[in-house]
């Protein structure tokens, strides 16, 4: 499956000092999985380290994840 980073997306990752294998963890194999208030979009929590990522992403099709955001 293709991760798609929209440049807000990746401007705030490179603001947050998070990677795009760190947001691959939190997708693939999240600690926590919550809804959000758009139903087609979701999102994933994973402990890394002493810290913990927020991951909001769209999956498009069967093939595509748009990320939203990471936190």
């Amino acid at each position: 499956m293709h991760i798609f980073c929209p440049i807000h997306a990746k401007e705030r990752m490179e603001q947050r000092g998070i990677t795009r294998e760190q947001v691959e963890q939190a997708i693939y194999s999240p600690d926590i999985k919550l809804p959000t208030r758009q139903k087609r979009r979701k999102r994933a929590m994973k402990r890394i380290g002493s810290k913990t990522l927020d991951v909001v992403y769209e999956p498009r099709g069967e093939d595509k994840i748009v990320l939203v955001t990471a936190v």
